[in-house]
């Protein structure tokens, strides 16, 4: 029960790109779909154009939707009626550590900065449940490409191990376009992305559905996987 619990977890953890982090709801073995909370457009007359983050630039961390900056945090509100604080450690060589702690819980996930955008990779769990860690055999794609326009598609595909349990995890992005979206950190023009594609837990195929809303230089601002808690920026810090 304890592996079970826990590779459910950093699954779950993964599969929501990092933002939710109950941990007595490992969302990606629910088949249920939830509704999500309708978000009100706010029509613009002019149709943004792709956010370039510094063609040529040698620094792949420049990425405007995925700021990566040490000691940069970052504070969500969970629907459940929980909180977790994301604290980014960052190095000069293009990887960084996210440490996730919720409640009696801390995750830390490992990021790399590449010429075509952001990967997320391995995942480390320990809390009531004991600990885990999620380990990346493969990967293909990004989680977060380098530029993204409008309409844009792309995809990754990773090949993970728990112990003696291994999975795959696909997600399909599409880039729906911009909203006008309020959360506890503020208002925000977000880019709404929708996620889907599934996970393989077992030997079982489960299907995931979701969307995030991404901030230019702030990041995630809301997340809601179907079956999983929502989660809503509350409050951040990211330094220069």
């Amino acid at each position: 029960m304890f592996k079970t619990r826990t590779f459910l977890l950093l699954i779950a953890l993964i599969v929501s790109g990092c933002t939710s982090t109950n941990p007595t709801s490992p969302s990606p073995i629910e088949t249920s779909t939830q509704s999500i909370v309708t978000i009100h457009t706010v029509e613009n007359p002019s149709t943004p154009e792709p956010v370039a983050s510094g063609e040529g630039s040698e620094d792949e961390c420049e990425n405007p939707f995925y700021p990566v900056s040490d000691e940069a945090t970052w504070a969500y509100s969970i629907s459940s009626g929980d909180s977790a604080i994301h604290t980014m450690s960052a190095d000069d060589f293009g990887k960084f550590i996210i440490t996730i702690t919720s409640g009696e819980s801390t995750f830390t996930v490992d990021g790399q900065c590449t010429a075509d955008g952001i990967v997320l990779m391995d995942t480390t769990y320990t809390g009531v449940y004991g600990s885990s860690t999620v380990a990346t055999i493969t990967n293909n794609g990004v989680t977060v490409p380098k530029d993204i326009g409008q309409g844009q598609q792309w995809t990754q595909k990773i090949d993970i191990t728990a112990g003696d349990q291994s999975s795959v995890i696909e997600s399909n992005y599409t880039a729906v376009g911009f909203e006008n979206i309020t959360v506890p950190a503020g208002d925000f023009y977000a880019l709404k992305v929708e996620q889907s594609g599934y996970v393989t837990v077992f030997g079982r195929k489960v299907e995931m559905h979701g969307f995030h809303w991404y901030a230019e230089g702030v990041g995630v601002v809301r997340s809601a996987m179907d079956g999983a808690p929502s989660v809503e920026l509350a409050s951040y810090e990211i330094p220069d």
